[in-house]
Order: structure tokens, then C-alpha cells, then sequence
């Protein structure tokens, strides 16, 4: 089973992806951070240029991910991804209309992914804000962030209901290092039941 995690930026998404990779002992893809793209692609966001470039740099990055999952899916196992093809196109909103013919040719690529199951996190701006000032990240401006994630965010929640198996969830008080906040997501997006790790007391 494949598993797509997706949302705005700063909601979460790559700690998700982590956290359910490692609760159902099966591994996870995500898109990575500033240390693994290339150094141009964070000037290119920040200055709002090469949307097409941007687009398909990300695209290719997934497709890499959902291209060496393939060789390792089998009954029985879930597997999760941080981006889908919903990803590339609630972005096109980030870029000004001139852009957006090139940009829908890019989906095209998103279209052999095909997950068993897509969720959008969602929540609200608030939140997102906490998080982003949280991690501190030099490259990241919160005003910035928070814009960005207003805009991609109701992209998300529009284009929802037009990919099938997709379920939409606001993250608004769960936090994804708690067992918790993980059982909270598996139940609201109908995922099988992991694997428990049995543990025992041996002290009395």
C-alpha cells in the first residue's frame, strides 16, 4: 500500500512521513530539505522564478521516490511518500498565470504515481506559524511561509475531492512525535493496523 502525505508548507509534512515510516517498520520517501536539493531551487522559490524548472525538479525528486518504492512494495506493507501529483498542482497557484500551461504540462509526470491513499493535512495558520518559528530554519521567512501556506493550503482543500482515495485532516492539535497524534491519523485516514513491537517487563 502507498501512502501519499501532501499540505502546505511547514504542516508537518516530512515529520509525518518519518514518524509513520518508522511506526509501521516499513520505510518512507520524503521530499527531503535544503541539504539534499540542488542550490539553486531555494533562490528560484524565494525569488519566485522558473516555476516550470521549480515544478519539474520536484516532480522528478518523486518520481525517483515512487520508482524505487515499486521494487520494494509487496502485500501486506504501507509505504509512505511526502508529495503526490495533487502536490505539483495545488503550487500553480503560487506562480503568476503565464506559467500555468507549462506547469500543467509537468503533471503529466504525476500521473503513474497513483497512491492507494492520499492525505491532505491541513489546519490553521496559526499552527502553522507556531511551527515554522519553531524550527528556526535561516532560509525560511515566517510572513513568507504563513502567505505561501494560505495560498497552497485552499489549493489543497479545492482540489481534494478531484483525486480519488484522498481524506483531508486538520492537524490542529495533534502533534506527530506523540503515539497519539499517529493513531489519530491512521484511524481518520483508514490505514491498516501496524505492527506492534511487543515490549516486556523483566524488572518485577
Amino acid at each position: 500500500m502507498r501512502v501519499a502525505i501532501v499540505g502546505g508548507p511547514g504542516i508537518g509534512k516530512s515529520t509525518l512521513v518519518r514518524q509513520l515510516g518508522d511506526l509501521y517498520h516499513n520505510g518512507s520517501y520524503g521530499e527531503g530539505e535544503k541539504g539534499v536539493w540542488h542550490p539553486d531551487v531555494l533562490e528560484d522559490i524565494a525569488m519566485g522564478r522558473n516555476a516550470v524548472g521549480v515544478t519539474a525538479y520536484f516532480a522528478a525528486l518523486y518520481d525517483a521516490n515512487y520508482r524505487d518504492a515499486a521494487d520494494h512494495d509487496r502485500p501486506g506493507k504501507v509505504i509512505f511518500f511526502e508529495g503526490a501529483r495533487i502536490t505539483l498542482e495545488a503550487h500553480i497557484a503560487e506562480y503568476p498565470p503565464e506559467t500555468h500551461a507549462g506547469l500543467r504540462g509537468v503533471l503529466a509526470m504525476g500521473d503513474r504515481w497513483d497512491p492507494d491513499r492520499t492525505i491532505v493535512l491541513t489546519s490553521s495558520t496559526a499552527t502553522i506559524e507556531k511551527h515554522i518559528r519553531l524550527r528556526n530554519r535561516p532560509h525560511e521567512q515566517a510572513e513568507n511561509m504563513v502567505r505561501r501556506f494560505r495560498l497552497i493550503d485552499a489549493e489543497f482543500r479545492r482540489l481534494a475531492p478531484l483525486y480519488p482515495n484522498t481524506v483531508v485532516i486538520d492537524r490542529d492539535g495533534m502533534e506527530f512525535h506523540e503515539r497519539a497524534g499517529l493513531l489519530d491519523i491512521v484511524a481518520a485516514a483508514g490505514l491498516p493496523a501496524h505492527h506492534e513491537i511487543p515490549y516486556e517487563r523483566f524488572d518485577g
